[in-house]
């Protein structure tokens, strides 16, 4: 009867021993603070051209590219000329070579544009996109992730409708823009109730900002005792498989 003890007592210190061989990831620590609302409509002006920007540059009086042929008028209409602001401030351009272009904005360097190419291109009007404006959006919404802008911006409530709204079943009470980094950095908060305030809803998120839902504490309850049941799984097999033995032996 002692060596059945000993067996048994061999086998489970085994499992115990190869279940607690699995890699335990650190849980992140998820923290939010209460601000007080600041205005709730906030104005950056107009995007300024930065370094790595994308920019899709569009001559809005010819339809088939850039720079297109008077005789190919009737050829289709093309996406423009992609190009993008190198490292040392500058873009290349087709006919006009370097200009530098931080601190411009998109208007100043489409003016900039047409009396450039008013030599060259026929009533020259342009237009300039900048193709790589994001958002992050985080927390409690149906699909997290980053969000591409349009614009130089777009308001709340239309990047809330682009992450697939809010869920309202796994959120807190509140809503955080988070905007800016290190010692600028700025947190504007606000209740779900202050969402019926078209002020709010219409206010400005521009490039880089952050908008975050924190989860409620329900919610992070039911992770982490989803997170312990995975953690106390391999005890309960080593359990289970503890009193099959027993059994066995016990025939």
């Amino acid at each position: 009867m002692k060596r059945r003890a000993t067996i048994v007592l061999f086998l489970l210190v085994v499992i115990l021993a190869v279940s607690g061989c699995r890699t335990q990831q650190k849980v992140a620590t998820i923290s939010t603070q209460n601000l007080t609302p600041t205005e709730s409509v906030v104005n950056k002006g107009a995007y300024v051209l930065k370094q790595g920007d994308k920019l899709e540059i569009r001559n809005m009086n010819w339809s088939s590219e850039l720079f297109p042929d008077p005789n190919q008028l009737s050829g289709s209409a093309g996406g423009g000329f992609s190009v993008s602001v190198r490292s040392d401030g500058s873009i290349i351009l087709p006919e006009v070579g370097r200009l530098y272009v931080v601190g411009f904005t998109r208007q100043t360097l489409a003016d900039t544009l047409s009396v450039l190419y008013r030599d060259i291109v026929r009533n020259p009007l342009f237009e300039i996109e900048v193709t790589n404006l994001q958002v992050k959006v985080l927390g409690s919404v149906n699909a997290q992730g980053i969000v591409p802008l349009e614009k130089e911006y777009n308001s709340l409530g239309e990047i809330i409708a682009k992450s697939g709204g809010i869920k309202f079943s796994e959120a807190s009470n509140t809503i955080q823009i988070i905007r800016g980094g290190g010692t600028q950095q700025q947190i504007i908060e606000y209740e779900f109730a202050d969402l019926g305030n078209p002020l709010i809803m219409n206010q400005n998120i521009y490039d880089n900002d952050i908008i975050y839902v924190p989860p409620s504490r329900g919610s992070l309850r039911g992770i982490r005792f989803q997170r312990a049941l995975v953690f106390a799984q391999p005890v309960l097999t080593a359990l289970n498989l503890t009193l099959i033995i027993l059994n066995f032996i016990n025939r």
